[in-house]
C-alpha cells in the first residue's frame, strides 16, 4: 500500500508532463488570433446573409407553434407576453453588412414573425432596437425583460436605421407559451433548446424537407421549453453530484483518493442519461401536439425520425448506456402511435393547406464544406411568396 501511495503522486506527475508536452506539439501552419477572429467574422457575415431568406420561415413556424394551445397543456389563455419582431445580439460582424455604427447599442433584427400582429411593420433586418418604453435593450435579456414587463397592447419601439433614430409602436400580444427563435450557423441536424430560447440549425433546415417535418423538430424543441426540462436538468445534475460525490467520498476513505470517482462517475453519466432520454420522450410526444395543434401535418412530419432511424439506427448496449436520446427506431415507432392516438382524438381535425413553397429541397453534396452549404441556402430561397420576403430583399 505504502509503495502504491507513493507512486500515485510520481504518476501524476508524468501525466501532467505528458499532457503539456502533447499541448506543445506542432499541429501545423500556426494561425494567430487575428486570423481567427478575420475567419469567424467572415463566416458569420456570410451566415447573415445566408440566412435572411430562411428566418421568416422559422419564424413563420415558430409563432404558429406558440400561438395554439395544446388541449391541457399550459395556461387555459394565452397569457405571455410576445412582440413579433425577431432579435438577437448585435455582434460585432453584423455591424459592417448593415452598416451599423460601432456606438450604436441595442438588439438586432432579422425579421418580423409572419402571421404576428407586427407583420407589415416598417422595421427590417438590420434595424436596431435601442430602447422599449423609454428603456435601453442592450442584449436579448433586457429586451426580453421589457416586453415581458409591458403592459397595454403596444410597445414604444425605438429602432435605429442607418443613423436615424425613430419612434415605432409594436402591438403587443399574448401568447400560449413561452420561447424565442433563433437560426443558428450549425451543421447538426435537429435543433436545441435552453430554457425559454430555441435554435434551428442550418443541419436541421437542409434535413427537414418540408414545413411537416421542420415543424415536427421545432414542436419537439418547444416541448422541452414548456415541460421547463433545462431547469428540471440543472436539478437533476445537481442532485446527482451531490449524492455520487458522498459516494465516492465514502469510497475513498475505505481505500484510497481517486477511486471514488473513479467508480461513481459512469454511474453518475448512466443516471444523467436514463434521466435526459425520458425528457426526451416527454418532449416527442407533446412536441408531436404542438405541431398537430398547429395544423401540421404530423403522419408526413414525423418521416424525419424515420429517416433519422435509417441514417443514424442507433448504439450498441454499451453506448446507448450514456446516450442522451432514446434509439432513433424507438422514437420513430412511438412517434407513429402518437400519430394514432391523435387520430383517434381528434378525427375531424385536418391538416393546414400548404404554402406554394412548403417543399425544402437543397441537394447535399458529398464531401461539401459549410461554406458551400450556406451558398446553397443563400441561392434557394424558399419564403419567395411569404409576406415577409420583400422587406428582406430590401435589407
Amino acid at each position: 500500500m505504502s509503495r502504491f501511495r507513493l507512486a500515485t503522486p510520481t504518476a501524476f506527475l508524468l501525466l501532467l508532463l505528458s499532457l503539456f508536452a502533447a499541448s506543445c506539439a506542432s499541429t501545423g501552419p500556426k494561425i494567430s488570433k487575428a486570423e481567427k477572429k478575420r475567419i469567424e467574422a467572415e463566416f458569420n457575415a456570410k451566415f447573415l446573409d445566408a440566412s435572411e431568406n430562411w428566418v421568416p420561415r422559422v419564424y413563420r413556424i415558430g409563432y404558429e407553434l406558440i400561438s395554439h394551445q395544446v388541449p391541457g397543456h399550459g395556461a387555459g389563455e394565452p397569457k405571455f407576453g410576445f412582440v413579433g419582431i425577431g432579435v438577437e445580439e448585435l455582434k460585432d460582424y453584423a455591424r459592417k453588412p448593415y452598416g451599423i455604427d460601432e456606438k450604436v447599442k441595442g438588439v438586432l433584427v432579422r425579421g418580423l414573425y409572419p402571421g404576428s400582429k407586427a407583420e407589415g411593420l416598417d422595421i427590417v433586418p438590420g434595424d436596431v432596437i435601442v430602447k422599449l418604453n423609454g428603456k435601453k435593450t442592450k442584449n436579448l435579456g433586457a429586451f426580453f425583460k421589457r416586453v415581458r414587463k409591458a403592459e397595454g397592447n403596444s410597445v414604444k419601439a425605438l429602432v435605429w436605421r442607418k443613423g436615424i433614430e425613430r419612434e415605432v409602436e409594436v402591438p403587443l400580444e399574448k401568447v400560449y407559451y413561452n420561447a424565442q427563435f433563433f437560426l443558428s450557423p450549425t451543421p447538426d441536424l435537429d435543433a436545441n433548446s435552453a430554457f425559454s430560447k430555441i435554435n434551428v440549425g442550418i443541419g436541421a433546415i437542409r434535413y427537414c424537407r418540408n414545413d411537416d417535418e421542420l415543424a415536427t423538430i421545432m414542436g419537439h424543441e418547444l416541448a422541452h421549453t414548456t415541460l421547463k426540462h433545462s431547469l428540471k436538468k440543472m436539478g437533476v445534475g445537481v442532485g446527482a453530484t451531490l449524492a455520487y460525490g458522498t459516494a465516492a467520498a465514502m469510497i475513498d476513505a475505505l481505500t484510497f483518493g481517486g477511486v471514488g470517482n473513479l467508480v461513481v462517475s459512469p454511474m453518475q453519466q448512466a443516471t444523467e442519461a436514463a434521466v435526459s432520454r425520458r425528457y426526451e420522450r416527454e418532449a416527442d410526444y407533446f412536441g408531436l401536439r404542438h405541431a398537430f395543434h398547429s395544423g401540421y401535418d404530423v403522419q408526413n412530419g414525423s418521416k424525419v425520425f424515420s429517416r433519422l432511424a435509417t441514417d443514424a439506427p442507433g448504439y450498441n448496449l454499451l453506448a446507448y448506456t450514456f446516450a442522451s436520446h432514446p434509439k432513433t427506431s424507438e422514437r420513430f415507432l412511438r412517434l407513429e402511435k402518437i400519430v394514432e392516438e391523435l387520430k383517434r382524438q381528434y378525427p375531424d381535425q385536418a391538416a393546414k393547406e400548404k404554402s406554394p413553397e412548403w417543399e425544402i429541397v437543397i441537394p447535399v453534396s458529398e464531401g461539401e464544406t459549410l461554406w458551400q452549404a450556406l451558398e446553397k441556402i443563400k441561392n434557394q430561397s424558399p419564403v419567395a411568396s411569404q409576406p415577409a420576403a420583400p422587406q428582406a430583399a430590401a435589407a
